[in-house]
């Protein structure tokens, strides 16, 4: 099925009369991918309806553009010249409406989702019209991916494991021929790698020591950057997909410790964060065959985990992120902490489970991907760190 008679088939299964989308000058990507790319420069509404052709409400001025034979073919034109006339076309296409869809949020918490303007919002509230969000389909549209992006990921994994094995090889090797090795160059060398492999990455590999570690999104700089000694944890964070628009990322981030044996208090954090990971894979097993998950629910139960053995204070991110062929995908995220993400967790989607503990001494990470099949299983295929590396072991 085409886009639009998805749409349909949706409204149809929620019972809902139309998906109302507003934009100005390309800003909603949904909008843009059923016109195109187009040199539009007034305001616009595209409208799904559940029964009957969708139709744009559009100015004058932009017609020229929307005159070609995939625009006429799917989308009647409703053409306003004065913003009078535009409120006027929206009172009269929207009388029979009684439900619609509109690109929207609860207390607008979800910015990938939150693209209508409030004006448009409280204009068609304000016609006696109950106004859903869009949040479900629009996940459908920019998250679920093909059975061929999905090997793309696979494989992207197996390649971003075996560079990360390279990794704290490399560090062990610097360590003990010259007695130190380095963040910045640890990083480098992983982008060298990822490149020689064929792929791909918006932004190079964290590599952090001790409590730098505990700032989330640090990174090493050829300016700010530090060595790697003895007694150093080092957490590693590497993203990376195979060359090509559709193709998917893997995202996994890997603890080590410079020393042939991990202490004690390492390896009791780091088994925190590997219990949280198993609690909420556990909990995806268990419920999503059976009944709607949403992204919130999985974040209170990884959270929990870390909560109960006393580091809930220095779990200061979300549990985990839509991954897609954006790292940072527009789909649902597992979280409940930077925002409450209602989102239901679709088949044909992936996301990180990535718990961590931030605290003042040394901050720690562990983070896999999870691929939720047509059956609404998930599927690990991030690989999964049991232990914290003992690197010169």
């Amino acid at each position: 099925m085409n886009s639009i008679e998805t749409v349909k088939s949706y409204l149809n299964e929620k019972n809902v009369d139309a998906w109302i989308m507003v934009d100005y000058e390309n800003r909603n990507p949904t909008l843009v991918s059923f016109l195109g790319e187009k040199m539009l420069t007034r305001k616009i509404f595209l409208v799904i309806p559940r029964v009957g052709k969708s139709y744009l409400i559009t100015h004058s001025i932009d017609t020229v553009f929307l005159s070609d034979e995939d625009v006429s073919k799917n989308f009647d034109l409703k053409v306003y010249h004065t913003w009078k006339e535009m409120l006027q076309i929206e009172r009269e296409s929207f009388a029979s409406y009684k439900n619609v869809l509109m690109d929207i949020s609860e207390n607008g918490l979800l910015p990938r989702v939150s693209l209508a303007d409030f004006g448009s919002v409280d204009f068609i509230q304000k016609l006696g019209l109950n106004i859903l969000s869009s949040m479900d389909i629009l996940s459908r549209f920019s998250s679920q991916f093909s059975p061929a992006a999905y090997e793309s990921q696979k494989w992207a994994c197996q390649k971003a494991l075996e560079i990360k094995d390279q990794a704290f090889a490399k560090i062990k090797e610097d360590i003990l021929t010259q007695g130190y090795s380095d963040e910045f160059e640890i990083q480098q060398f992983i982008a060298t790698r990822f490149q020689e492999e064929g792929m791909e990455f918006d932004d190079p590999a964290i590599v952090a020591v001790n409590e730098r570690a505990s700032n989330p999104h640090y990174g090493p700089t050829k300016e700010n950057h530090s060595k790697i000694v003895r007694g150093d944890s080092v957490l590693i964070d590497m993203w990376a997909k195979k060359i090509g628009k559709e193709n998917i990322y893997a995202d996994i981030t890997w603890m080590g410790y410079v020393g042939e044996e991990v202490p004690s208090l390492y390896e009791e954090r780091f088994q925190v964060l590997r219990r949280a990971v198993d609690k909420a894979f556990s909990f995806l097993q268990e419920n999503l065959p059976n009944r709607r998950v949403e992204g919130y629910e999985v974040d209170d139960i990884t959270r929990s985990v870390v909560e109960e053995a006393g580091y809930g204070q220095y779990f200061t991110h979300r549990t985990g992120h839509c991954i897609a062929s954006d790292v940072h995908g527009p789909g649902v995220n597992m979280d409940n902490y930077e925002s409450h993400d209602t989102r239901e967790i679709l088949p044909r989607v992936s996301f990180s489970l990535e718990p961590g503990i931030y605290a003042p001494d040394f901050g720690m990470r562990s983070e896999t991907d999870i691929y939720i099949d047509e059956n609404r299983n998930p599927v690990m295929v991030g690989g999964r760190q049991e232990h914290v590396i003992a690197i010169l072991k």
